[in-house]
């Protein structure tokens, strides 16, 4: 379906007179992604609907650092903490200011990767005329900038951008793969051609969900400095407005595995293992006697 062009998406053969004003914005926005997010991008949010990303909280505003600084990066954050943005804003300032790159968004299910891809839309969208990039391709899984650099997205499988050499690769609940070995095939079959590259970055954020996924298995590496990723840990505290009162009207209309698992970060605290003879037994307690038990026979 061929692209249409509007107030929102710029044609690539629109021409604009740039004045010296919007020449120096456009340096101050690539040389500083933050100057960019805070002044520029717009989100939308469930209380205050559409408004400027220019209150951002501590913990996004590390993270931007850390994924334009560094490679690889793996998080484990709480819900509903404003994640999503935070990866997404960065993504759109690699966009609009990186050309001739390759962006792959994948996620645990389709939909949900389409939802991240609708969200640096949004922001794109709402930029001002002056900083967009034009569009050459404008569709439901992907986008193409007429600087070259292209969005992906893709469920997390095998088949998932296999072979394309990606610039950038952005997994998002990666500890939610279903079943865990499309995760596995998926890292198989893409690490390699990331890996390969000095420049390329890998962008990991997740929910826990148990033990002994991929995503388990790479952050736990990270925490205990046996890879090369940069580990970062944000749990409900990340967010300011968030309290102990707010926490106990939480945790009074939801089980404390899922509290563990949606807003604790406990990863190993969020499955329970159900058996006639140990009864209810969370797999982290589990893993750890069966653990003794080995040693101890």
């Amino acid at each position: 379906m061929p692209t249409k062009y509007n107030e929102y998406v710029k044609s690539p053969d629109m021409e604009i007179e740039y004045t010296e004003e919007m020449i120096d914005e456009i340096m101050k926005c690539k040389n500083d992604h933050e100057y960019f997010i805070k002044n520029y991008v717009k989100i939308s949010t469930t209380d205050d609907g559409e408004r400027f990303f220019d209150t951002p909280y501590p913990y996004q505003i590390e993270l931007w650092n850390k994924f334009r600084y560094n490679r690889k990066n793996i998080a484990l954050c709480s819900r509903q903490s404003g994640k999503t943005e935070c990866v997404g804003a960065f993504t759109l300032w690699y966009c609009c200011f990186h050309s001739h790159k390759r962006i792959g968004i994948g996620s645990n299910k389709e939909r949900s990767a389409k939802l991240f891809l609708g969200r640096i839309k949004f922001m794109y969208e709402r930029l001002p005329l002056f900083l967009k990039p034009g569009v050459r391709n404008w569709a439901e899984k992907s986008v193409v900038f007429d600087n070259n650099t292209r969005l992906d997205i893709a469920a997390t499988s095998k088949d998932a951008f296999r072979g394309d050499p990606l610039s950038m690769l952005i997994l998002d609940e990666l500890a939610f793969v279903d079943p865990p070995w499309k995760a596995e095939e998926f890292w198989a079959s893409n690490y390699p051609t990331i890996s390969a590259s000095k420049t390329s970055k890998i962008i990991i954020i997740s929910t826990p969900n148990g033990l002994h996924n991929l995503y388990h298995r790479l952050y736990t590496a990270a925490k205990n400095k046996k890879n090369t990723f940069i580990e970062s840990t944000y749990d409900w505290m990340a967010v300011p407005s968030r309290d102990e009162e707010w926490k106990k009207e939480v945790l009074s209309d939801m089980t404390e595995i899922k509290w563990n698992q949606e807003f604790g970060c406990v990863g190993e605290k969020t499955l329970v293992c159900i058996n006639s003879n140990v009864g209810n037994i969370q797999i982290g307690d589990l893993y750890e006697k069966l653990k003794t038990e080995r040693e101890y026979i």
